[in-house]
Order: structure tokens, then sequence, then C-alpha cells
């Protein structure tokens, strides 16, 4: 039995932001729904007052000053856990050929042994990897959840303030529309100059032990 030194694929994770399409679809929903909902229940005579918008949201999370600070920040954990699983990969693809150089010089049962060994090591150098791919998924949705909320205020604010009807997420099934209803730049501007900073949940502070 010959041992592939075809291990794990090389890339741990994607950065492309969102790190997790799921869970960000999830929290776009959330977003839309109240739209989508005001929608479905106007009536035939009122569908000449419907007014439209879109957010490209993955630009705007590349594009707002913290979410560029995260990007940076995850590449570099992403880099050094990279490292680590290349420098594992590459022991056990070195053991693998080498076994492979020597299996006719030595004993079928130290064969088998060392076959199993490798085994063992390639399991190990996989578990690394869905590991890490966790971690880093777990890491990038805490970094990025604080900033697409933040998003989420000032779209659903500017919805309230323009009288839209829907805004859509222009990675989610929007094949065309025309640019002027790209409110994306304006979400970006508003984000960068402090909009809705302050709505954000302060964090409890631990009471002070008294003397």
């Amino acid at each position: 039995m010959h041992l592939r030194s075809g291990l794990v694929p090389r890339s741990v994770i994607s950065l492309g932001f969102p790190v997790n399409q799921m869970e960000m679809k999830r929290m776009i929903r959330y977003t839309l729904v109240g739209f989508v909902i005001a929608t479905g229940l106007m009536r035939p005579a009122l569908a000449e007052e419907v007014k439209l918008g879109y957010v490209d949201l993955r630009r705007a999370l590349h594009e707002t000053e913290d979410g560029r600070k995260a990007e940076t920040s995850l590449k570099k954990v992403f880099d050094q856990k990279q490292k680590e699983l290349d420098e594992q990969q590459e022991d056990v693809k070195k053991a693998i050929e080498d076994l492979n150089k020597k299996r006719t010089l030595l004993p079928a049962d130290t064969v088998r042994q060392k076959e199993g060994e490798l085994q063992e090591r390639v399991a190990k150098v996989q578990q690394t990897y869905l590991r890490h791919q966790q971690d880093l998924a777990a890491k990038e949705e805490e970094a990025t959840r604080p900033i697409v909320e933040r998003l989420q205020r000032i779209i659903a604010k500017i919805a309230a303030a323009e009288n839209f009807t829907m805004i859509l997420d222009k990675n989610q099934g929007v094949v065309f529309a025309k640019p002027h209803l790209d409110l994306t730049n304006e979400v970006i501007r508003r984000y960068n100059a402090g909009e809705e900073k302050s709505s954000a949940p302060a964090a409890k502070s631990s009471p002070s032990k008294k003397k």
C-alpha cells in the first residue's frame, strides 16, 4: 500500500470577507426582512410608489476603516496558522517519500508498521487543518460581526429617512440594477464618518470593589 503525499488543501481558509457566508446571509436577512414583508403587503395600487436600492455589503466591509483593520489582523493569524500547517505537511511528505525509497529494503512487517504510523501523522495534520479552519472562521466572525451590525443600522437609517421600500445586498442574487440605486458609497462614507458608532452596545464594566 502506497501512501499519497497529498494531505490537505494548501489554503487554510479564505480571507475574502465575509469569512462565513452562511452567517453573513443570516445577519443581512434581519435587515431586509422588514422591507420584504412590507413589500408583500402592499396593494397593487401602490406599486408605483415602490423605492428600491442596493448595497454591496462585501465591498462595504472591505472598504470601511474597521474592515481593513480587521482584515490585516486576521491575515496575520492566517499566515501564522498556514505556516504551521505547511511545516507539518512537509514533514509528513518527506517521511512518506523516505519510506517509499526504502520500501523494498525493509521487512514487510516494518513497512506495515511505518505505514500505520504515517497514516496517524496524516490524520493529525488533517485534524490540525480542520481545527485551524474552525478557529479562523470563529475569529473572523468575531471581528466582522460588530462591523456588519453597524452597517445594518446605517442601512436601516437610510431606508427610514429616504422612504425605501427595500434595500438589497448586491451579492445575494441581484443580477442587474441601475447605478443610481447603489447606496454602497454612501454607507461606507457614513460608517467612516462615525455614524451609528455610539449605538453599539456598551461593554459592561465589572463593579469596583469597595475598600
